[in-house]
């Protein structure tokens, strides 16, 4: 793996340990027979940690999460980079918008145990905007007791909320593309919009989770990280992060996040 496409620029040290870093093809067979790809890095030494990063929308499993990946290197972590459907060289036509990733996030758990011959693992899932919806909606299904705790950045409540915010940051009136949208999608996506509701997923939720939102983030509005808080009846922790537009948490206070996300793992890991 040579310089990600990113969206900011890599750190020397970063570049340096993508360089060096050994990356194995990985493959599901998602439940309406898509083939999604991903890519592990093996930890460097023995563990049973395993980290599944979620990419978001219009985006790829390097292009997010490129700057993580020796952070949670050196926390022992086998790393697993898929890529959703429909985005980079996974199959598909049409995004699962966190809904339909949440079943293919269910089948990446269980190909990583089978990698690992089902011995006990403590899995955490990380998911970024699209991908943070994604794992979201993932934690109200019945997850896997290796699955220990999950971290949500910028996450929107559900579609429909966030297909409104983004038409009206358009100042495209939404009372009539809203139910448009919600008939094509069960004729075109095969399931209905309104079902994909990341709030009443983590009500259902028994897995710890972390959420991160940046203050100044208008593209998933602030707003909605309280929201999912609320509504979440797991453990839970909350890091809004100062200055930080969407997806941006991480870039603007690294450190802040970085300690953040360690004190988190240390909890339940």
């Amino acid at each position: 793996i040579h310089t990600p496409d990113v969206h900011h620029e890599l750190k020397k040290e970063d570049m340096d340990f993508l360089d060096q870093a050994h990356f194995i093809d990985m493959e599901i067979t998602a439940f309406d027979d898509l083939k999604l790809k991903g890519k592990l890095l093996p930890a460097s030494e023995d563990s049973n940690k395993v980290i599944i990063l979620v990419h978001g929308y219009h985006s790829t499993n390097f292009r997010d999460w490129a700057y993580f990946l020796r952070f949670y290197h050196e926390l022992g972590y086998h790393i697993l980079l898929p890529n959703a459907r429909a985005h980079g060289d996974s199959e598909g036509d049409y995004a699962g918008f966190g809904w339909l990733d949440r079943l293919d996030i269910l089948e990446w758990i269980h190909e990583v145990q089978k990698y690992f011959a089902f011995k006990p693992l403590q899995i955490v899932l990380h998911g970024l905007s699209m991908g943070g919806a994604a794992v979201l909606m993932a934690s109200g299904e019945d997850l896997s007791q290796d699955v220990k705790c999950i971290i949500s950045d910028c996450s929107y409540t559900n579609i429909i909320d966030e297909f409104r915010n983004i038409l009206k940051n358009k100042k495209i009136p939404s009372n009539l593309l809203v139910p448009n949208a919600e008939t094509m999608s069960k004729r075109v996506l095969g399931y209905d919009i309104k079902d994909a509701d990341a709030t009443k997923q983590v009500a259902k939720s028994h897995t710890p989770t972390l959420f991160i939102h940046g203050d100044q983030d208008d593209f998933v509005p602030t707003y909605m990280v309280y929201e999912l808080y609320k509504a979440c009846n797991a453990p839970k922790d909350l890091l809004v992060v100062e200055g930080a537009n969407h997806a941006d948490s991480y870039m603007v206070n690294q450190p802040l996040y970085e300690s953040t996300v360690k004190n988190f793992l240390n909890k339940y890991v």
